[in-house]
């Protein structure tokens, strides 16, 4: 049985999500930092192709404001997040959490939608800010739409 600081931490974990949704969909990326530990890695290859190997929030915020960001092929976005399997073990925790992300044409892509259902598998730790992620493996199970030339910046 769950201690009442395990589902505390469960809790907080969830919201780390919901803020990530959040941030992703305001295009406020700077905010990453309080999703991911600074030297966070994440594997985005699935979706980037070899360059989605990155290191440190930095890289992280750099690729989203190139993707999504103003001046991109991206508009509005509604990222979700559900099926949270969350296993905490002190200061550290793995989590799998399903996703689906709907992003809209912007610019040479105005009307058309992109849609992506996946999973992200992450280890996360508690630091003095919260819990953030430390390690991410992404992985896109499923796209609709202009997704490789959508996302081309």
């Amino acid at each position: 049985m769950a201690t009442l600081q395990e589902l505390n931490d469960e809790r907080d974990i969830k919201l780390v999500y919901c803020a990530y949704c959040d941030i992703i969909d305001a295009k406020d990326f700077d905010r990453l930092t309080e999703v991911f530990a600074h030297d966070a890695v994440q594997d985005y290859r699935s979706n980037l192709g070899p360059d989605g190997l990155m290191q440190g929030t930095g890289p992280l915020i750099a690729g989203a404001k190139t993707h999504m960001g103003e001046g991109s092929n991206c508009g509005a976005t509604h990222h979700n997040v559900m099926n949270f399997r969350i296993h905490v073990s002190g200061d550290t925790a793995t989590a799998k959490v399903h996703y689906y992300a709907v992003h809209v044409g912007a610019r040479k892509y105005e009307g058309a939608i992109y849609s992506m259902w996946g999973e992200y598998d992450d280890q996360l730790v508690r630091t003095p800010q919260g819990w953030r992620v430390k390690n991410r493996m992404y992985r896109s199970f499923f796209t609709e739409g202009p997704c490789v030339t959508f996302m081309d910046g």
